[in-house]
């Protein structure tokens, strides 16, 4: 979707249409849906790398057997490519970090010198259960 101005001008594209997926993601999205809060997606709507980190803990949290730490490199390898030095993503990610949970108040986690350590949390949305005849 392209929005042209008064003036003739063109916006760039506003929203993303497609996305395409892996067959092995795809298949883990149909065998383990993620439950996702609609009001924490137009939160953090604005920012990009905060909506990325709740998607991330929305995905792994519910699913975790036990506290999984994540190494400060894997971190920057999955949310810093932008970044060119460690411990400039380590400054900047406690913050990003602190938005997502902001929305997902349930997800357990704490960041440590390592890294950050991911908790088994209840899903930011609770599953509904179907009566069934």
């Amino acid at each position: 979707m392209f929005i042209e101005a008064d003036d003739g001008a063109t916006q760039g594209r506003l929203s993303l249409e497609t996305a395409k997926l892996s067959e092995g993601f795809f298949e883990q999205l149909r065998k383990h849906p993620v439950p996702l809060e609609e009001a924490a997606i137009k939160a953090l709507s604005n920012n990009a790398p905060a909506l990325d980190v709740y998607l991330w803990l929305a995905y792994r949290l519910h699913a975790l057997k036990g506290n999984r730490l994540v190494p400060w490199g894997a971190l920057k390898a999955q949310f810093g490519t932008g970044f060119s030095k460690l411990y400039h993503f380590k400054n900047k990610f406690p913050g990003t970090l602190a938005l997502a949970t902001a929305v997902y108040p349930a997800a357990k986690v704490e960041i440590t010198e390592e890294g950050v350590v991911l908790n088994p949390s209840r899903p930011p949305v609770t599953p509904r259960l179907l009566a069934t005849r």
